[in-house]
C-alpha cells in the first residue's frame, strides 16, 4: 500500500464505503454520507467514525453525538446506531475487515 491522500480520494456514491487500506485485520473505509442511514447493529465489531469533511450525527439508543471535521466517535459492538448528515459529509470508517458495512439488523 502506498501513499494515500484523503483530501483527493475520489469517493463514488453516497453510502458506499470504499476500502482504501488494511492494517492487520482492520479495514480503513472512506464514504460520503447524506440523509439518514437505517438503524443497525454490528454484534461483534466496534466501528470508529472520523469526519474528514462536513459534519454528521451518530444516533444510538443512549445518545446522539454531533461530529464536526476531525472529530471521531467509537460505536461499541452490539450498540444499535445510525449515522446521518444533512449535507454531504466525508468520513473515514475504521472497523474489522469482516464487518458487514450494511449492518446486521
Amino acid at each position: 500500500m502506498g501513499k494515500i491522500n484523503l483530501k483527493e480520494h475520489n469517493v463514488k456514491g453516497i453510502w458506499v464505503p470504499q476500502e482504501i487500506g488494511f492494517v492487520n485485520n482492520t479495514a480503513l473505509r472512506i464514504a460520503k454520507l447524506k440523509g439518514d442511514y437505517k438503524w443497525h447493529i454490528h454484534k461483534e465489531e466496534d466501528e470508529f467514525f472520523l469526519v474528514i469533511k462536513g459534519s454528521i450525527c451518530i444516533d444510538t439508543e443512549k445518545e446522539t453525538v454531533e461530529l464536526k471535521e476531525w472529530e471521531g466517535y467509537l460505536v461499541k459492538a452490539g450498540l444499535k446506531h445510525r449515522s446521518r448528515a444533512s449535507e454531504v459529509a466525508t468520513v473515514l470508517i475504521v472497523e474489522p475487515i469482516k464487518t458487514n458495512t450494511k449492518g446486521e439488523k
